[in-house]
């Protein structure tokens, strides 16, 4: 790892205690500090944070030219992280008078409640999760509102929302209006993970009412903020540094009771999720963690902290979340579910009658194959014609 990259995670936190900041000015007295900061801060999320740092610390070493774009960049995110906010407070006031519970996750409402500042966090869009048997309603909400589906999500008709709730855990919609912030609405926390009914179900008996910008709405507790921001880390293979701060920034707090956590992660299954998340955590930022929390070296396929955070492809991230299962049969289980369980594309693909429902599963895998399959036949005569045209210019 480099001084500098060094220096940006000691400066991508919300608090930056007395002794991080006299590391960091060392750092910065020798010379280790460029614009490539602001390159890696941008990719994975933290902006805010360290033109934040940037502002606390002072001093003549750091350069103007690199604090007037910290400062720009922090202004132009607290200007959309204004709209968005706003449009969340829309969302929640709406599902909220129509008498839907609705908890927001993540984005502003969770740089409110943890750094005390919405303009702390990168948001690029309004996640929220509602209760399974609320789904349908929250569909007819939205759309009411003039929201729209976004393009990469199927057309869901009135009769179509029992088979979306069964083929995914999120719908994303599209505002009318600008900044056209997308809307994901949740129903479930964890894509086809064997216990997420009986998580989700847990994480709902525990939350607790809140304000989000002057409109009440639920919230997570302590321990489940923690949980689901392990999980979202996972399904992202703790990639950007964002979500690992935010995790760190949790634990920093000190308002959580970890029996109940290490209890919760026993009970659902994500015992390795959490363990990956804190070991993570502990390597790059230093995150205190109690003793009797099962902390272990990251595991030898797990690359950390990258120049810049990336997608493995919808396979090589499946075997990824495979390996997450303690028990070989728990991997081929998920898998299974993962290539067989129809969706709603096949669903919608070919309109069965209920009796023959068992032949959307056979349809599934050759769905898939077609599809990945034409597109690793795409990508090949594209590298093909590439190389010929670079041997035409040889």
């Amino acid at each position: 790892m480099t001084s500098g990259e060094r220096l940006l995670l000691l400066l991508a936190r919300g608090n930056l205690t007395t002794e991080l900041q006299g590391r960091a000015l060392t750092l910065i007295d020798r010379g280790v500090l460029s614009s490539r900061i602001l390159e890696q801060s941008e990719a994975h999320g933290v902006t805010p944070l360290v033109a934040r740092n940037f502002e606390r610390l002072g001093g003549p070493d750091i350069p103007e030219e690199v604090r007037v774009a910290f400062e720009r960049a922090r202004r132009i995110n607290a200007a959309r992280n204004l709209l968005i906010a706003r449009e969340l407070g829309r969302v929640l006031g709406c599902l909220g008078q129509a008498g839907v519970p609705v908890i927001p996750l993540k984005g502003v409402a969770l740089a409110e409640s943890l750094y005390g500042d919405a303009a702390l966090r990168v948001c690029s869009d309004i996640d929220i999760l509602v209760p399974r048997q609320a789904v349908a309603q929250a569909f007819g909400l939205l759309v009411g509102l003039g929201y729209s589906r976004a393009e990469q999500e199927e057309e869901v008709e009135p009769g179509d929302i029992d088979l979306l709730l069964e083929s995914n855990i999120e719908y994303a919609f599209l505002p009318p209006e600008p900044p056209r912030c997308p809307v994901e609405l949740h129903w479930d926390i964890a894509w086809r993970w064997p216990r997420d009914a009986d998580a989700t179900a847990d994480l709902w008996a525990e939350t607790h009412r809140r304000a989000f910008g002057g409109i009440e709405a639920h919230a997570l507790s302590p321990e489940w903020e923690l949980l689901y921001l392990a999980v979202h880390a996972a399904r992202h293979r703790w990639q950007a540094l964002k979500w690992l701060v935010d995790v760190h920034e949790i634990c920093v707090r000190g308002a959580l009771d970890w029996e109940k956590v290490r209890k919760k992660a026993a009970r659902f299954g994500l015992i390795d999720v959490l363990d990956i998340t804190l070991s993570a955590c502990r390597d790059l930022l230093d995150t205190p963690v109690p003793a009797g929390i099962r902390v272990s070296a990251l595991p030898p396929w797990l690359s950390l902290f990258p120049s810049t955070p990336g997608s493995l492809g919808i396979w090589r991230e499946a075997l990824c979340t495979a390996r997450l299962f303690a028990r070989p049969t728990e991997k081929l289980r998920y898998l299974a579910r993962l290539l067989l369980v129809p969706t709603l594309s096949e669903r919608r693909l070919i309109r069965l009658p209920p009796a023959l429902g068992l032949l959307y599963y056979p349809l599934r895998p050759l769905r898939l194959g077609g599809k990945w399959g034409l597109g690793v036949v795409r990508a090949r005569l594209k590298e093909l014609r590439e190389g010929a045209a670079r041997a035409s210019r040889s």
